[in-house]
C-alpha cells in the first residue's frame, strides 16, 4: 500500500508540473497573432480515439497475460502437490517426495525472487526440477498394478513442467515492443493537441487539462507495471507454491 500512494504521489506531482509547463507555455510564447492558430477538432478527435484505443489494446492485452500467469501458477502447484499426494502409494518413493519438496521450496526462496528483480528463472530451481524427474524415473514400478499410479504421476509432472515453461515466457515485457513507442509518441502528440486547444486559457480549460494528463500517466504506468507479472505493484504471488510447501513438508500422523 505504501508503495501504491508513492507511485501515484508522483504520478499526481507530474500531472501538476505537465499543467503548470502548458499554463507557463502558453502565457509566454502565445501571442495575440498565435491566438488564430489551432487544431481542427475533427483531427484531434480521431488522434485521441485511436490513441485511445491502443491504451485499451495494451491493457487487455496485458491484462489477460496477468490473468493467465496467475492460473497456470495455480495449475502447476496443483500438479505438484497431486504427484506428491500419488507418490505415497509407491514403494521407495520417499526420495521423490523429498525431491519435488526441495524443488517447491527452491521457487518459493530463490526463483520468485529472481522473477521479480531480475525476469529471469532460476538455474538452482531448474536443476532441482531436474532430480525431480531423475527421482520419479528410477522409482518405476516392478508390480504392474502400480502403473496407473506411476502414469498418474507422469501425468502431473509433466503438466508441471509445461505450466513452468509458460510462466519462463511470461516473466519478461508482453507488450509487443512498437506498442511502445505509439504508447509514448501518443502522449507527447497529446499534450501538443491541448496546447493548441487550450491557446486561451481560463480555470476550467487548465482543470480539464490536469484530468487528461492525469489519466493518462495512470493508464501509461498501469501498462508498465503489469507488462511482467511477476514484477512491480501487481504481481503473480508465490502464496500457493507456500501452501503446498507447508503441506509437503507436515509431519506425518504418527
Amino acid at each position: 500500500m505504501k508503495l501504491f500512494f508513492s507511485v501515484f504521489s508522483i504520478i499526481l506531482v507530474a500531472s501538476v508540473l505537465i499543467t503548470l509547463g502548458l499554463v507557463l507555455l502558453r502565457k509566454h510564447y502565445v501571442t495575440p497573432e498565435r491566438l488564430q492558430e489551432h487544431l481542427h477538432p475533427s483531427v484531434f478527435t480521431f488522434f485521441t480515439a485511436l490513441y485511445a484505443f491502443f491504451l485499451g489494446f495494451a491493457i487487455v492485452t496485458l491484462w489477460t497475460a496477468y490473468l493467465t500467469a496467475e492460473s497456470n501458477v495455480i495449475r502447476e502447484a496443483d500438479a505438484l502437490l497431486v504427484a506428491f499426494r500419488i507418490s505415497k502409494d509407491l514403494p521407495n518413493s520417499e526420495p521423490f517426495r523429498q525431491a519435488l519438496a526441495d524443488y517447491v521450496k527452491s521457487v518459493v526462496d530463490d526463483e520468485w525472487s529472481k522473477m521479480g528483480e531480475s525476469s529471469r528463472m532460476s538455474g538452482e530451481a531448474g536443476r532441482r526440477l531436474d532430480v525431480v524427474w531423475d527421482r520419479f524415473h528410477m522409482m518405476k514400478p516392478r508390480d504392474k498394478g502400480d502403473n496407473d499410479l506411476y502414469v498418474g504421476i507422469s501425468k502431473s509432472l509433466g503438466e508441471a513442467s509445461r505450466q513452468r515453461l509458460s510462466r519462463a515466457s511470461l516473466v519478461t515485457g508482453n507488450l509487443y515492443p512498437p506498442v511502445w513507442v505509439i504508447i509514448v509518441f501518443g502522449f507527447i502528440m497529446v499534450l501538443y493537441g491541448l496546447h493548441f486547444h487550450h491557446l486561451q486559457q481560463n480555470a476550467v480549460r487548465i482543470i480539464f487539462d490536469f484530468m487528461v494528463v492525469f489519466m493518462l500517466i495512470c493508464c501509461i504506468y498501469f501498462i508498465y507495471d503489469i507488462d511482467t507479472p511477476f514484477s512491480g505493484y501487481i504481481t503473480v504471488k508465490p502464496e500457493v507454491f507456500q501452501q503446498i510447501l507447508a503441506r509437503m513438508t507436515v509431519a506425518p500422523p504418527q
